[in-house]
C-alpha cells in the first residue's frame, strides 16, 4: 500500500474525467499546449534571430522573418493568457463538481452505519475529505496534467540542448531527478501535517463556536468561562499554525536552495554550450534561444515540476482518504421512507449482549424483557445502565449484538429497513432543532405525508396536544414562522418550547411504537408528568416506552423495567416495585422530596 501511494492521485484524475469530462479535457489541452509553447518559442526565436543576423549581414529582410515574429508573439501571448484561462475553467469545474461529486460524497456520509457517527477517527476522516473536496479533486487532475506539461517542456528543451551537447542535457537531468525525489517525500509529510491540523481545527472551531454563538452567551456571562475557553482556543489555534508554519519554512528553504542550484545548473549549461557555438556547430540564434529556454526551465519550469510533484503526493494521500471513506459500511435502505405496514403486537429482548465498537465493556449483558401492544412501559436506572443503548438496538442504530431481538415473535433482522423505520418514532434528550418553519419542524415527522393537504390540520392538532397554541399565536407568521438563527426573520424558541415541538413531531408520525428518551429533561417535574400523561392519553392501544430519571413520572406506566449494569433487575407496576422494597424503592425514596 505504501509503495503504491504515489499513484493514488490517478484516482482524482478518474473522478474529474467521470464527472466533468468536457472541462477536464479542455483543461488538459490548455496545459499541454502550455508545455509545448515554450519549446515552439525556442524554435521560432532561433529562426528569427538567424534571419535577423542574415538580414543585417546582407541588407535584405526576408518575408519569412515576419512569420517567425508572428509565431513568437503568438506563443508568448498564449503563455500569458493560459493562467487566466486555466483559472476560469477551474472555477466552472469546481461549481460542477459541487453539484455532482460532492452530492455523492454527502450521500455516502448520510448512509454510513451509525457506529461511525460516534467514532472520532471517522469524523476526522469525513472532515478531511469534505473540506475543499472539489478543489482537491480537480486540483489533483490539473496538477497531473501540469506535470505532463512540464515534462513536455523539459523534454523539448533537452532535445535542443542534446542536439548540441548530450552532456549538457545530462547535467539538467541529474539536477531534476533528486528534486522529484525530495518533492515526493515533502508531499507525504505535508499531508500528514494536514491530517494533524484537521483534527485540531475541529477542536478550535468548536471552541470558537462556544465563544461566539449566542446559544452559549448566558452561561458564558454567568460562569465567566470565556477567558479560559479563549486560552484553550488560542492554544489549539497556535499549535496548528506552528505546524503549518514549520512545513512552510521547510518548503521555502528547499525552494531557496533549489533556486541557487538552478542558477548554477543554468550557468553550467551556458558554459558547456558556448564551446559548440564558437566552433560553429551551434548557430548563434539557436544558442541564444536555448539559453533563454534554459533559464526559463531552471528558473520556473523545474520548480513547477517540484511543486506539482509535491501537490500530487498530497493528492494521492487525499485519494487514499476518499477510498477509506467509500469503503466504510453503509446502512441498507438509509434513504428509504418508512412503511407503516407492521402492527406491533410484541417486542422481546432475549439474552441480548452488546458492547460499543472498539470497546471491551459490555453495556448490555443478558438483557431480557418483553413488551406488548396497548401497554406503556418505563425504563429507569442510573446513567450508563444501558437504557438508551437498548433503544438504539431496537431502532436499528446498532446491529452487531449478541442474543435476539424479536418483534411479533420474528427476529428483527427479517424486517426490511423501511418496515423498521415505520415501526418506531423516538424523541431523544438531544433532539434536533431544525432551522425550518414551525410547520416544517412538525411535518417532517411524517415524510410520506409531508405534502398532503391535510398536513396543516395534523400539525395544528399536534401542537395543540403539546400545549403550544399560545406560543404559535405569539409568533409573527404563526406556524409559518422561520425558526432558528440562519434566517433574518428567524425566531428562537425556549428550551422547553423546542422540546414540545420535538414531541409534536413525534405525534405527527404514524409509527405504532413511541419512544421518549428523556426529552423532557429541561422541564420541571410537574410539566414532565403532564407531558407523559398527555402521551398516555393520546396513545391508547399503542406501545409507548418512556425513559426518565424522574421516577414520579413513571407511575403512569403499566410496567416499569429497572435496569442496572446492563440487565433488567426488577420489573412490575409502580405499586409492585414500591412494595418489593428493592432498587426502585430506594431510588424513589431518594427523589421523594421532588414531588
Amino acid at each position: 500500500m505504501k509503495n503504491k501511494s504515489f499513484f493514488y492521485f490517478m484516482d482524482t484524475t478518474k473522478l474529474s474525467l467521470k464527472y466533468i469530462p468536457f472541462l477536464s479535457i479542455l483543461m488538459g489541452l490548455t496545459y499541454l499546449l502550455a508545455g509545448l509553447a515554450p519549446v515552439l518559442q525556442i524554435h521560432f526565436t532561433a529562426g528569427f534571430i538567424g534571419l535577423a543576423i542574415s538580414a543585417v549581414n546582407t541588407g535584405i529582410v526576408p518575408d519569412e522573418i515576419f512569420l517567425q515574429l508572428f509565431f513568437i508573439i503568438l506563443t508568448i501571448t498564449y503563455i500569458w493568457l493560459q493562467e487566466s484561462l486555466g483559472q476560469l475553467i477551474t472555477e466552472k469545474a469546481i461549481l460542477q463538481l459541487r453539484l455532482k461529486a460532492r452530492t455523492e460524497i454527502i450521500d455516502k456520509c448520510a448512509k454510513l452505519d451509525y457506529r461511525y457517527i460516534e467514532d472520532a477517527d471517522s469524523w476526522n476522516l469525513i472532515a478531511r475529505v469534505i473540506k475543499d473536496f472539489e478543489s482537491n479533486i480537480f486540483g489533483g487532475y490539473t496538477d497531473f496534467i501540469n506535470l505532463i506539461s512540464v515534462f513536455i517542456n523539459i523534454a523539448g528543451v533537452l532535445i535542443f540542448i542534446a542536439s548540441a551537447s548530450w552532456y549538457a542535457a545530462l547535467a539538467i537531468v541529474i539536477f531534476v531527478v533528486p528534486l522529484i525525489y525530495f518533492s515526493i517525500k515533502s508531499g507525504k509529510a505535508n499531508y500528514q501535517v494536514e491530517r494533524q491540523v484537521s483534527f485540531m481545527e475541529r477542536r478550535f472551531n468548536y471552541l470558537r463556536e462556544i465563544l461566539l454563538d449566542r446559544e452559549y452567551s448566558e452561561e458564558r456571562t454567568m460562569f465567566g468561562y470565556g477567558e479560559g475557553i479563549n486560552a484553550r482556543f488560542l492554544e489549539d489555534y497556535n499549535e496548528s499554525h506552528k505546524l503549518r508554519l514549520k512545513t512552510e519554512i521547510k518548503w521555502q528553504l528547499k525552494s531557496r536552495v533549489g533556486s541557487i542550484l538552478s542558477a548554477l545548473a543554468g550557468m553550467v549549461v551556458i558554459v558547456i554550450l558556448l564551446g559548440p557555438t564558437l566552433a560553429g556547430n551551434l548557430s548563434v540564434g539557436l544558442y541564444i534561444a536555448v539559453i533563454g529556454g534554459v533559464f526559463g526551465l531552471m528558473g520556473g519550469v523545474v520548480w513547477r515540476l517540484s511543486e506539482n510533484t509535491d501537490k500530487l503526493i498530497k493528492t494521492g494521500e487525499f485519494a487514499q482518504d476518499i477510498k477509506e471513506l467509500l469503503a466504510l459500511d453503509e446502512t441498507s435502505g438509509a434513504f428509504a421512507l418508512p412503511h407503516n405496514t407492521v402492527q406491533i403486537e410484541s417486542i422481546e429482548f432475549i439474552n441480548v449482549c452488546f458492547r460499543y465498537p472498539g470497546t471491551d465493556r459490555y453495556i448490555l449483558k443478558d438483557f431480557s424483557l418483553r413488551m406488548e401492544k396497548g401497554k406503556h412501559y418505563a425504563f429507569v436506572g442510573a446513567n450508563g445502565a444501558g437504557k438508551t443503548t437498548a433503544i438504539k438496538l431496537l431502532t436499528g442504530l446498532y446491529q452487531d449484538y449478541e442474543g435476539e431481538i424479536k418483534i411479533n415473535s420474528k427476529d428483527i433482522g427479517h424486517y426490511s429497513e423501511q418496515e423498521r423505520k415505520g415501526m418506531f418514532v423516538a424523541v431523544y434528550q438531544d433532539f434536533a432543532k431544525y432551522s425550518f418553519t414551525l410547520r416544517e419542524n412538525c411535518a417532517i415527522g411524517d415524510m410520506t405525508g409531508f405534502s398532503e393537504e391535510g398536513m396543516e390540520k395534523r400539525v395544528e392538532k399536534a401542537l395543540g396536544l403539546v400545549d403550544m397554541e399560545d406560543t404559535v399565536k405569539t409568533l409573527p407568521k404563526g406556524i409559518d414562522t422561520n425558526l432558528g438563527k440562519i434566517h433574518q426573520d428567524g425566531v428562537d424558541l425556549s428550551g422547553g418550547q423546542w422540546q414540545r415541538l420535538a414531541m409534536a413531531r413525534a405525534l405527527i408520525s404514524k409509527a405504532p411504537v413511541r419512544i421518549m428518551d428523556e426529552p423532557t429533561a429541561a422541564l420541571d417535574p410537574v410539566s414532565e408528568s403532564r407531558i407523559y400523561e398527555l402521551f398516555d392519553g393520546i396513545s391508547t392501544g399503542e406501545l409507548n416506552i418512556f425513559i426518565s430519571h424522574r421516577l414520579g413520572s413513571t407511575k403512569i406506566a403499566d410496567e416499569i423495567f429497572v435496569i442496572d449494569n446492563g440487565k433488567v433487575v426488577e420489573q412490575g407496576s409502580f405499586n409492585e416495585l414500591i412494595s418489593l422494597n428493592g432498587l426502585y424503592h430506594e431510588m424513589f425514596e431518594q427523589q421523594r422530596s421532588w414531588y
